[in-house]
């Protein structure tokens, strides 16, 4: 990644102009870590290796406590709490202004929970732990916690071994089509030409995140021959899994990079230079496709043949995109019919099993559909909310991004925010339509907190 990951959590790559730069002022030096902030980072990453699945080296009922709740559940209300009781640590962050939206949400997610739990007669117990998208969301305070302890590093650290082991695996579920991580989904598609290949359902351990943070370190600082094959790793199971939106999300986060870097420093060597690596890790990834992944002429047809089918789908509104046309229709319908200012509320269907034919349609849809999930769910006002949040960080992110002076891990973390809020707005043909969904804000609390972070240091400077 862009940070020399040693327990001190040194950033190396924040400069512009000069190698002298002080970086007291972004992240303090320290020689050590203290233990508290050691643990905070093995609790989240716990969570997430539990959540993740256990990559099959224990068995998955390991975790299991009590009917459906795992020890990663325990883990993300204890690690919550336990954020809340030392809020003077990161005081300043907790009352940023950047946390105003965020903040609006989360009570709005309270409130829900409570109307709901009268509303259908739901056991308050059971529905609080089968909600665990939305308290994933909450996840924002120990992130906090944890950047101002300055222990980022210490968790990328620990995050590394998985994610390669996790990526591996993957590569070899795709081209065998044996389930060698717990918890994915294996099927065969059919592709325009007889073409057929494995379709892997469920992601890597983060292993997208560590590509682009290579891709970033090389634009903004250096590029490391030996981080070449690690990044060809990373990438890999992406090629494999056939998802036309990951491709294009991808592709659009190296661009915005490309772009942010090129135009902030105004120097057509740098640009000329990064065009050179992308041209170097390009050709590197060819040589190693063909080289190294069996078959890879016919992986190379089935991918042109997975674009054409993208097309064709959404010229006719077939496939997939077309059962999200419809489930957007439902979805409408059932907002309609239902409260219109607050939603339908956190409707036990969530947590159940749907029985009827339209229940299930239902289902898809809110798990297949941003947006109007969102507008189901949570009616007109949730919605508003989702809209604020989507346009609210895009301009701070920004600002961030124009006024900051130094290249380091948390800028890296925004630009993948404003890409992904970007993403979701105007391109993702899923029909995402904002980054706040069913299950809140959950998928980008981390960057959220790595904003927050930046903004109140940059803020301090430029009044943001």
């Amino acid at each position: 990644m862009v940070v020399k990951l040693t327990n001190n959590f040194r950033i190396s790559s924040g400069k512009n102009n000069s190698r002298n730069h002080n970086f007291s002022e972004i992240l303090e030096e320290k020689n050590y870590l203290t233990l508290n902030a050691k643990l905070l980072a093995w609790g989240i990453f716990l969570i997430f290796f539990i959540e993740n699945g256990t990559l099959g080296l224990i068995p998955k009922q390991f975790y299991f406590v009590y009917r459906n709740m795992r020890i990663s559940d325990f883990l993300l209300y204890g690690l919550t709490l336990y954020s809340f009781y030392n809020v003077k640590e990161y005081r300043e962050l907790f009352s940023s202004r950047a946390m105003i939206i965020a903040k609006l949400l989360l009570v709005f997610y309270l409130l829900q929970f409570v109307i709901s739990t009268i509303k259908y007669e739901y056991n308050f117990i059971e529905l609080f732990f089968r909600l665990k998208g939305i308290w994933m969301c909450f996840l924002l305070f120990p992130f906090l916690l944890l950047i101002k302890r300055r222990a980022l590093g210490y968790l990328i650290k620990i995050m590394l071994p998985v994610a390669i082991v996790s990526n591996i695996l993957y590569i070899l579920s795709a081209l065998t089509g044996i389930a060698f991580l717990p918890d994915i989904g294996i099927a065969e598609q059919n592709l325009p030409g007889d073409l057929k290949v494995f379709r892997v359902y469920g992601g890597t351990f983060y292993g997208e995140l560590f590509f682009l943070g290579f891709i970033y370190q090389w634009m903004v600082k250096k590029f490391r021959v030996y981080q070449l094959f690690l990044a060809i790793l990373f990438i890999t199971p992406h090629i494999l899994a056939f998802g036309r939106a990951a491709w294009l999300n991808i592709a659009l986060i190296i661009l915005i990079m490309f772009i942010w870097y090129s135009v902030k420093n105004k120097k057509f060597r740098l640009v000329f230079r990064q065009i050179v690596i992308l041209t170097v890790f390009a050709g590197a990834l060819f040589y190693a496709f063909i080289k190294f992944v069996p078959q890879s002429d016919y992986i190379f047809e089935a991918i042109k043949a997975r674009v054409e089918q993208g097309q064709t789908d959404y010229k006719y509104k077939e496939g997939t995109y077309g059962t999200r046309v419809a489930n957007i229709a439902a979805l409408i319908g059932l907002w309609r019919d239902g409260n219109i200012i607050m939603g339908i509320g956190m409707h036990p269907l969530w947590v159940i099993r749907p029985e009827t034919e339209e229940e299930t349609i239902y289902a898809w849809g809110f798990s297949d559909v941003g947006w109007a999930s969102l507008l189901a769910a949570y009616g007109i006002v949730g919605f508003l909310l989702g809209v604020t949040y989507q346009l609210y960080y895009f301009i701070i992110s920004f600002k961030i991004l124009k006024k900051t002076e130094f290249n380091d891990l948390l800028i890296f973390f925004i630009l993948v925010f404003i890409s992904r809020l970007f993403f979701d707005s105007a391109i993702n043909y899923s029909y995402g339509g904002l980054s706040v969904g069913l299950w809140g804000f959950w998928s980008t609390t981390f960057y959220l907190a790595a904003l927050v972070y930046k903004y109140e240091n940059l803020n301090k400077k430029y009044e943001l």
